[in-house]
């Protein structure tokens, strides 16, 4: 079952701090008005400067908020960070506003051109105007939430002490070795996150244009060719060609910088370009292909981030999923099936139910080898459910809530609950007002008791 990395991290009994990823969690959502329409309220001024605040901010338009906890040792920690965030800003909201709880936006204007470009430093203002006029507003208006997840350092260091003279890998390889082994894992089973949490049925008035988008409810509008951004697929059979493909796209003029490259995975590192990570290794990596969850005020269950990391640990122990020579076209097919789960009818069920069943029944057997606890084997079985009854799945269930082809009376409904819940709190954190470059440590120690306080992340 497990490859040499997974037998060293198995032999050297640290699996659970293996499974227990470094984590930090971004999660968009639009400001709209009471009508349902786009806020043209403007930011917050008790969250403190647009551009200095780095835990909420505006995203690529204005009224596009996005709030990014800080990274943590513990994943679970990042979800509490995100839990206190989130209140922050809604007890900031101007008094008829509400955040926007699904992935697709509401009903747009007309002319889309109305809608305002976030006010942010003029450099990347000017990058925003050119994004929109190549590939359109309503190209980058959907939102979801994105995981920025490294390994454990403690791994790291196990397994480089164990393979360091085996003249096999330079300690970079190694890390660009594990890193590669989870990205190939997630693009070849996307689409079984795509049929497990998508969550973009329809598109209200005015996002497309003419009769262009799907002509029924689907899994997943934000996770099909109709979502997000430029059409360039990332090359993932390795870091080295997945650098090569932003580079060639950048000469080409698909991209206008390394920034606008908008898929499902990106290899990242800390504060600068890809190309350095070829030199030194790759910090971490950012998954972005899970929609909101519109059943919770923050956007993402605790279910959902555990299921991920099942998966994390699973692609990291377990050997390649193909050959490297065969990798290319493997991935390929990866992305080519997520298409199609995208594009489904949320009730109907999956063409690929067979190969999910495989995939689950192969996530029982490690994890009971590893000896996962209760909650996980509780994850798996939710998982199992959606599998064998497509009902059960958030897509299907929120096509249930469209009334004449529209989902904006129940966003309204568990918007306004949200945040009149997000008001009860008798002490809501209002110091971004006065410090809106507030460091880590402090916020911490504002947001939270001395006993619950989440375990900083060590870069």
């Amino acid at each position: 079952m497990f490859d040499q990395i997974g037998k060293i991290i198995f032999d050297n009994e640290i699996v659970a701090t293996a499974s227990d990823f470094n984590m930090g969690i971004e999660v968009e959502m639009h400001r709209v008005n009471a009508d349902a329409s786009l806020s043209t309220s403007p930011y917050p001024s008790a969250i403190g400067s647009q551009r200095k605040n780095k835990y909420i901010k505006n995203d690529f338009l204005q009224m596009q908020t996005e709030i990014i906890t800080p990274t943590t040792a513990h994943s679970i920690d990042a979800m509490h960070y995100l839990m206190q965030l989130n209140d922050t800003l809604r007890n900031e909201l101007a008094k008829d506003e509400m955040l926007w709880a699904l992935s697709m936006p509401p009903v747009l204007p007309e002319d889309k051109s109305e809608i305002p470009i976030s006010d942010v430093d003029p450099e990347k203002k000017e990058y925003y105007r050119q994004w929109s006029k190549i590939h359109g507003i309503e190209s980058g208006i959907p939102t979801g939430v994105h995981l920025n997840i490294s390994i454990n350092q403690q791994v790291l260091e196990a397994v480089w002490w164990n393979v360091r003279n085996e003249g096999t890998f330079s300690e970079a390889e190694m890390i660009h070795h594990l890193y590669e082994k989870i990205v190939q894992g997630f693009i070849r089973y996307e689409w079984l996150l795509t049929y497990l949490f998508g969550n973009s049925p329809i598109a209200e008035k005015n996002f497309f244009n003419d009769n262009e988008g799907p002509d029924h409810p689907v899994r997943s509008i934000r996770e099909s060719h109709f979502g997000l951004g430029n059409k360039l697929k990332g090359d993932y059979s390795s870091v080295a060609h997945y650098a090569q493909g932003i580079q060639n796209g950048i000469k080409t003029g698909e991209l206008l910088n390394e920034a606008e490259f908008h898929g499902s995975i990106r290899f990242k590192k800390n504060g600068k370009s890809i190309d350095e990570a070829l030199k030194s290794g790759v910090d971490y990596i950012e998954l972005r292909m899970l929609d909101l969850d519109p059943t919770t005020s923050v956007g993402v269950r605790t279910s959902t981030i555990r299921f991920v990391r099942m998966m994390l640990t699973y692609f990291m122990m377990t050997p390649a999923l193909t050959e490297s020579t065969k990798m290319p076209e493997f991935l390929a097919e990866g992305m080519y099936m997520n298409e199609n789960v995208a594009l489904e009818n949320p009730k109907s069920k999956t063409q690929y139910q067979a190969e999910g069943q495989v995939f689950l029944d192969q996530l029982q057997d490690f994890g009971a080898t590893i000896h996962w606890g209760p909650e996980y084997q509780e994850v798996l079985e939710m998982m199992q459910n959606r599998l064998d009854n497509t009902n059960l799945t958030p897509s299907a269930n929120l096509t249930d809530h469209i009334q004449n082809g529209s989902l904006v009376p129940y966003a309204l409904q568990i918007g306004a609950r949200y945040q009149s819940r997000a008001h009860r709190n008798p002490n809501p954190f209002k110091g971004f007002a006065d410090n809106p470059e507030m460091p880590v440590t402090e916020l911490k120690q504002k947001l939270f008791d001395k006993s619950n306080q989440p375990v900083e992340y060590k870069e």
